[in-house]
């Protein structure tokens, strides 16, 4: 396997742009657009920086062919990144690296978080893989302003926040969710320019932050929770949480579930509030009205065609369940006249 330097993929990409030009598609004291096409891949990248120690990437490569480059980390001091992998996957080596995996793919659909100081590491990218994603950039001293309240943090944090020489880390938080998705939406489509669109998307950064810490501490209460149960039931569980997302309009009954998955209906509602905390049908239910307020917030549909969509056939019910979820009728949120509770 042929791997550049970064030197040698840094001398690539500069005789790309000499070659093939690099056009600034836009260019402003703190937001900057580009495009370039080398043998490897055509590249679109997008530069804002939100404050100073504070930026955003976003990053779309579509791959002729195999790339495999060194990535070095050196820079000082190092940021705590936050990634969210829209599409696209790639592989990534870290040999010796006692704190992270020697070898793991980032995966389309999940978002992560790391910090990865003083390595180099082996980025893998596969031929016809078209990659989107956006990365979130925070220095650890403006990370640190946000809070005093360490213990409130994921132990990682923690230490990041309160130790001279943090370890590194490298964690998959989770699935992207549906609250996520509808931000990383409205962060690739601003509806504002110049000083609005910064504040705007400090904002939304800020949110999608909040929403993937929020997440990574349940992980690890779930983790805490998990503890005592076997991999393989863990897995029956993941598995049958993804059946019940994919068939979110005519879910099977409880039994039906736990024989698509392996178990019994009694062990499955068991590791199921183990694992996720909650029950088999209530994360159906929270699930169904994450949909239906993304739906409302982000399309035309009628109430009624919502509440098809998302597996209900009375509409007085989705509306009540909405409102006792969120505080407001479908309807007043879908028009703005209340906002959410």
């Amino acid at each position: 396997m042929e791997i550049l330097t970064a030197e040698e993929y840094c001398l690539l990409l500069e005789e790309a742009i000499e070659t093939n030009g690099k056009l600034l598609l836009h260019h402003d004291e703190f937001d900057e657009i580009w495009q370039c096409e080398n043998k490897f891949s055509k590249d679109l990248v997008h530069y804002i920086e939100l404050r100073p120690g504070f930026a955003m990437f976003i990053s779309e490569h579509t791959h002729h062919s195999d790339l495999n480059y060194w990535s070095p980390h050196h820079e000082q001091p190092y940021p705590l990144i936050s990634k969210f992998h829209i599409s696209g996957s790639y592989r990534t080596i870290t040999p010796g690296i006692k704190e992270i995996p020697d070898d793991y793919i980032e995966q389309v659909g999940k978002s992560y978080l790391f910090y990865l100081p003083d390595l180099e590491e082996i980025h893998q990218l596969s031929a016809n893989e078209c990659y989107l994603g956006v990365s979130i950039s925070i220095d650890i001293d403006i990370f640190k302003n946000f809070t005093k309240d360490f213990e409130s943090l994921p132990a990682p944090l923690q230490a990041l926040i309160s130790k001279n020489s943090p370890p590194r880390f490298h964690y998959t938080v989770g699935e992207i969710t549906p609250a996520m998705f509808a931000i990383l939406q409205q962060i690739l489509k601003p509806p504002y320019q110049g000083i609005m669109k910064r504040m705007y998307l400090e904002s939304k950064v800020l949110e999608l932050l909040a929403l993937q810490l929020d997440q990574f501490v349940h992980r690890e209460q779930a983790i805490c929770r998990v503890a005592s149960l076997r991999p393989v039931d863990i897995e029956k569980v993941y598995h049958a949480r993804d059946i019940l997302i994919s068939q979110v309009e005519n879910p099977p009954s409880l039994f039906d579930l736990a024989d698509l998955v392996g178990l019994g209906a009694r062990k499955l509602r068991y590791c199921f509030r183990e694992v996720f905390g909650t029950t088999v049908f209530g994360y159906l239910h929270d699930y169904r009205m994450e949909q239906a307020k993304i739906m409302l917030a982000g399309t035309k549909m009628q109430v009624a065609e919502v509440a098809n969509a998302v597996g209900y056939s009375h509409l007085g019910y989705f509306a009540k369940s909405f409102k006792d979820k969120f505080g407001i009728s479908p309807k007043e949120f879908q028009f703005g006249k209340k906002t959410l509770k």
